[in-house]
């Protein structure tokens, strides 16, 4: 007998490429260089919606972009290094610096338009609420 195998393939794609990305980060230090950074995300769905929460501390707001194109949600941002003036060298360095983009598909269920963003703690939240279905009556006329 055949057995039915139940995969999702973007989800299954999104874990292979934060793998790959952690796994160049370490190969060649892309953190120490502090070129590029990924902020990591959560989304869950509520009773009115999907929430996406993105952990972004020491971006500033004026450092951050979000733009609906389309049926695609583009997060953009940048997070600026602290002046290292009088540092003669790091011990540590782990935290991530500069610009970062993160893209999401917005399913057909939520309302583009609606969409509310709000920044405290060092966490992006974007509430996406459900479309209202909209509903009109069709006159039906009668032809000869």
């Amino acid at each position: 007998m055949h057995r039915l195998i139940k995969f999702r393939v973007v989800r299954d794609f999104s874990q292979l490429e934060d793998r790959m990305r952690r796994w160049m980060d370490h190969v060649f230090d892309f953190q120490e260089a502090g070129a590029f950074f990924r902020p990591p995300v959560d989304l869950y769905e509520t009773a009115q919606g999907l929430v996406l929460r993105m952990e972004v501390a020491g971006v500033t707001t004026e450092d951050l972009s979000l733009t609906v194109c389309g049926q695609e949600l583009v997060i953009r941002g940048q997070r600026r290094p602290f002046p290292r003036e009088g540092l003669p060298r790091f011990l540590r360095h782990e935290i991530g610096y500069g610009s970062f983009e993160r893209r999401f598909l917005i399913p057909a269920s939520i309302d583009p338009e609606g969409l509310q963003a709000r920044y405290a703690e060092g966490i992006l939240e974007i509430n996406l609420p459900r479309r209202v279905p909209s509903s009109r009556r069709i006159p039906v006329t009668e032809t000869e």
